[in-house]
């Protein structure tokens, strides 16, 4: 069937011809009864061709074997069709991957059994410095590594090879890499192995974290202070709580001292977990952001790409400003809870005050929004400037945030000599009277505003800062149809 004969004697006939000819054509008979002898058999890959001229691809296997004081050899015919569109497949699919190692955005380095560099990508001679790959290529792998990490590296090297598989490198452990220059930065590695015949090679993808580290180590700095700050103050309570139970050990007011010090304690720790939990969650995305324009701001490096630079240069600085506005946010509620924000009162314009705010924010603003400010009264107050400045920065920034393109924005004040009445209505997304409940909570975020960022400190801050001016503040608002914040401050009559 295979040769498309009918009956066994015919294709004895012609088979026998064409292994005397085609079959065998530029092949020594020589050569074949050499590797007989040597390996016990004769194999190669050949093109055959059936009684109706098909032709097919075949594995030949040739083997002698002895019987009853004769010779004999044994023929034996595979096709092999497939095997070898397989094979035609497999070479295109090796350009392919040479074509994505050249263009991945990631360091990729394949290492031998010796740790040998056998190949590179232009992303990894960037990485580290180095121009050409031939500066690489033959190399160990330490040339890549600081110096005082060799020994234990090749420790690690040999224990991977014995037990290779796919994982990242180096769990919980700072890992680092160092340029041509002698520079060290850190990295992040992940390694992988392939086969080649007897040949295991290891690939290992690397990126460079020196922004995220920062990031991180800026966090644990943070996280630090906060932890000392908590042993402090219990290490202070429990100071307190023995003098008081030395003292009265019985009386109700030793009792409620004691439930209201343990009661902020709890605060304090919880204020501490819930810090944690948002600067990781909300410093996350800047410093994505700052990390991946750093990256691309690397690869414009013609005079055409400018406006791409001046592009992720933008990126950066308002991600930089978003981390900024995060760690006031919480410097300000640290020191509104430790009781050290005192106000300074004094005469100031509030109508220029406001309008400068409203010119501070005009890039902030959605296309089409506008917003309009009105006064009645004296323009001249007696409060504390600055912060009626973030108070109505906080509140004219969520009124953009949350409005939709080409709405208004209304400011208004009115001086009545001894109240002071500010107002700031916005046309946006609103909130639930559920959510209106715990609006000025520390770190509330409204159920409806989850996928914008924002920390849920701003309007605690607010009216920690109204109540410290004798003001109060209150919220009116409904789902899509917007939100008005009214304020009122008593002010004490200052003018002569």
């Amino acid at each position: 069937k295979l040769f498309e004969y009918e009956n066994t004697p015919t294709i004895i006939e012609d088979f026998s011809k064409a292994l005397q000819t085609s079959i065998l054509a530029g092949i020594e008979f020589k050569e074949i009864k050499e590797q007989i002898i040597l390996n016990g058999y004769f194999s190669a890959e050949i093109s055959f061709k059936t009684k109706n001229k098909k032709h097919f691809w075949g594995r030949l296997q040739l083997n002698h074997f002895e019987a009853n004081d004769t010779n004999y050899l044994l023929i034996q015919i595979e096709k092999i069709d497939r095997a070898k569109t397989a094979e035609d497949k497999l070479q295109k699919e090796e350009k392919r991957f040479g074509a994505l190692l050249d263009y991945a955005s990631i360091a990729v380095i394949i290492v031998n059994r010796h740790q040998e560099i056998v190949l590179t990508n232009p992303f990894a001679l960037n990485l580290f410095g180095y121009e050409y790959s031939h500066e690489l290529i033959g190399k160990t792998l330490n040339v890549l590594i600081p110096s005082r990490f060799h020994k234990i590296h090749n420790k690690h090297h040999d224990n991977y090879y014995s037990n290779a598989e796919n994982r990242p490198m180096g769990v919980g452990m700072d890992l680092f890499g160092i340029k041509k220059d002698g520079t060290e930065f850190p990295l992040e590695v992940s390694l992988g192995t392939y086969k080649t015949g007897e040949e295991t090679f290891v690939i290992t993808f690397a990126n460079d974290i020196t922004i995220r580290k920062k990031g991180e180590d800026e966090i644990l700095k943070l996280n630090a202070e906060l932890e000392k700050k908590v042993k402090e103050r219990t290490d202070e309570l429990a100071i307190s709580i023995s003098k008081l139970q030395a003292q009265i050990k019985e009386t109700e007011e030793v009792e409620i001292e004691l439930r209201n010090a343990l009661e902020k304690e709890k605060e304090l720790s919880e204020l501490k977990s819930r810090f944690v939990s948002m600067a990781s969650h909300e410093f996350r995305t800047p410093l994505s952001t700052v990390l991946s324009s750093t990256y691309l701001l690397q690869k414009y490096i013609n005079t055409e790409d400018q406006p791409k630079r001046e592009k992720h240069i933008e990126r950066i600085i308002s991600s930089v400003k978003m981390l900024t506005d995060i760690l006031n946010d919480f410097l300000s509620v640290g020191k509104i809870e430790e009781g050290k924000i005192k106000t300074n009162f004094s005469k100031f314009n509030l109508c220029n005050s406001i309008n400068n705010i409203k010119a501070e924010m005009s890039e902030l603003k959605k296309e089409g929004q506008h917003i309009y400010y009105t006064h009645i009264g004296d323009e001249i107050i007696w409060l504390d400037e600055s912060m009626m400045k973030h108070i109505v920065m906080n509140l004219l920034s969520n009124a953009i945030k949350f409005s939709p393109e080409k709405s208004i924005i209304y400011i208004e004040t009115e001086n009545k000599g001894d109240h002071l009445y500010l107002s700031v209505k916005d046309n946006g997304i609103g909130m639930s009277r559920d959510d209106q409940k715990h609006l000025f909570e520390r770190f509330f975020r409204g159920t409806n505003v989850t996928n914008i960022q924002g920390t849920g400190l701003g309007l605690h801050i607010v009216q920690k800062y109204a109540e410290l001016m004798n003001g109060n503040i209150e919220c009116n608002s409904e789902l899509y149809k917007g939100t008005t914040f009214k304020l009122i401050f008593e002010m004490e009559n200052k003018f002569v």
